[in-house]
């Protein structure tokens, strides 16, 4: 009885993928086939990728126009819901990190930036959310004294009514 209990395991281990396999076309057919939805896929995750990697772009060269009404639309500006650490600073908040951060230091004449761009982005999308690692490549004058530097930074965007908008930054 436990040799032919064995066999009988051992045929059904078997036979049920070969089944499951069997019908496989049957299960996928509405009218396309995989590969076109594969593509469709794909296609669809380049664009959103695309467009979050626009949204980051543009936020940096906010940063060189020193426009912090234009960078505002690209972030989650209400309440505590944009979050960024920047160095050994935290801010929690649009408004937060706006007034107390970007105001000042944006507001220094004697700062002026030719070059901050978020470059060489790996982008991730997963429905309504984005993550994004990038280089800031940094270029500026303060006081006369030309300096530039290469540093990195990760961002996780939100999808809010069809629109991606930065959530988090750390740079």
């Amino acid at each position: 009885m436990k040799v032919m209990t064995k066999i009988i395991m051992v045929t059904a281990i078997f036979a049920l993928p070969i089944t499951a396999c069997s019908n496989a076309n049957e299960h996928m057919d509405d009218g396309q086939t995989h590969n076109e939805k594969t593509v469709s896929m794909v296609s669809n995750i380049s664009v959103e990728v695309k467009n979050v990697e626009n949204v980051m772009e543009n936020y940096s060269k906010q940063i060189t126009a020193k426009d912090l009404k234009a960078m505002e639309a690209y972030v989650l500006a209400d309440g505590d819901d944009f979050t960024i650490f920047e160095g050994k600073g935290t801010n929690i908040g649009w408004a937060d990190y706006r007034d107390n951060h970007l105001a000042p230091e944006l507001a220094d004449e004697d700062l002026v930036f030719t070059k901050y761009d978020f470059i060489n982005f790996k982008t991730n999308v997963s429905g309504d959310l984005a993550t994004v690692t990038f280089s800031i490549d940094a270029a500026y004058n303060y006081k006369g004294k030309e300096a530039s530097h290469m540093r990195h930074g990760t961002a996780i965007l939100k999808k809010i009514d069809g629109q991606w908008k930065i959530a988090h930054m750390q740079t």
